[in-house]
């Protein structure tokens, strides 16, 4: 049987305990980056492609045919649900969600959720919301600008 201390064994390890459970800090939205596509690479660092905070699209509606939303999560301990969700600009329709379990084994630990997205459809231009749930509580939001081309703005 081996020991653990607040999620790090005698070897330096990172490990689970019963205890860490009992002792559960939310964490939260360090940052939320919006990309083209993300690659890990050997060793475990993660390439960032074509980042962006506006889509831009000739007409209505638009499909958008593939980003990435990068959230990083820290502050926390302990297992949870987290759910990324894209919605109108009124708020009310949910356009697509994804949801994924995190373990945070110490307060000084990150965590980075990458949630690609496929053929998002935007019915209109406006700005549309990335909604971010930890355990089913509404606990920030990220605006997504989609605007329509103007032809006297292309060069």
């Amino acid at each position: 049987m081996s020991f653990c201390n607040n999620g790090v064994d005698e070897e330096g390890s990172v490990c689970y305990c019963e205890n860490m459970s009992m002792k559960k800090t939310r964490p939260h939205l360090s940052y939320t980056l919006l990309c083209d596509d993300v690659r890990q690479e050997m060793g475990g660092k993660f390439s960032l492609m074509g980042l962006f905070e506006t889509i831009y699209a000739n007409s209505f509606p638009a499909v958008h045919p593939r980003f990435a939303i990068v959230n990083e999560w820290s502050g926390g301990k302990g297992e949870f649900l987290v759910t990324i969700r894209l919605l109108s600009p009124d708020r009310e329709q949910v356009l697509s969600e994804s949801e994924a379990t995190i373990t945070l084994f110490s307060e000084t630990q990150r965590h980075r959720d990458i949630s690609i997205r496929f053929n998002s459809t935007f019915p209109a231009a406006g700005t549309y919301w990335i909604e971010h749930r930890i355990d089913n509580e509404v606990i920030g939001e990220t605006s997504l600008s989609v605007q329509q081309v103007n032809k006297q703005n292309v060069h």
